[in-house]
């Protein structure tokens, strides 16, 4: 009876498989004091995953887009915006090595780090888990 108490136990828990690919449900955190439009982030350049892309429109500074449901989304992503009409966009991401997310809810949150060159950087929040799957 123990035995089988603990089975049910470890096996009835959640817990987050590292090695799944997704979805991913990604959300934007604007953090570059300027109002963006025409946010759009690729998370993939596989040819395999019909939506690589998504744009979010515009976001006020500060503020937070609705999540987007990607079925693959890494650390590092390709994020292009748009302020006052000048394109500023994340160094071009190699998506090949990188670790995939997997079943998570995440922010990329998005700040510039050189204004001359247009340049974003972003940071990767890991939120929560995707507890509707």
């Amino acid at each position: 009876m123990v035995l089988l108490v603990s089975v049910l136990a470890l096996t009835s828990c959640k817990k987050r498989n590292f090695t799944d690919k997704g979805p991913t449900d990604v959300r934007i955190h604007n953090q570059t004091g300027q109002v963006v439009s025409d946010v759009t982030v690729t998370v993939t350049d596989d040819p395999a995953y019909s939506i690589r892309s998504h744009n979010y429109g515009t976001l006020a500074a500060g503020a937070c887009s609705e999540y987007f449901r990607f079925d693959i989304a890494y650390p590092e992503a390709d994020i292009t915006v748009k302020i006052d009409d000048v394109i500023y966009s994340t160094p071009a991401t190699q998506f090949k090595y990188l670790p995939y997310i997997g079943p998570d809810r995440i922010t990329y949150s998005i700040t510039i780090v050189d204004a001359v060159n247009r340049i974003l950087d972003i940071e990767t929040i890991i939120e929560e888990p995707i507890d509707d799957l």
